[in-house]
């Protein structure tokens, strides 16, 4: 595949703007939660699709449970 094939999916494909908080510290916690990123499974596995207003709501939620 050449450059110019990527081209137009990468102009149709916005990047997300928020970065994910993983730290590499991948280890369940009992309680369902990475003790890395302070992220669910299922917050993990939507991550890479998940649009940025998304993945804000998602560091809200790992913010205020580390009060």
């Amino acid at each position: 595949m050449s450059q110019a094939d990527d081209e137009p999916f990468l102009e149709f494909t916005p990047l997300p703007q928020v970065a994910s908080p993983c730290i590499s510290v991948c280890r369940m916690r009992d309680d369902g939660v990475c003790a890395g990123c302070g992220r669910t499974l299922g917050e993990i596995a939507e991550w890479s699709l998940a649009s940025d207003d998304r993945r804000r709501a998602i560091l809200d939620r790992i913010s205020g449970s580390r009060l």
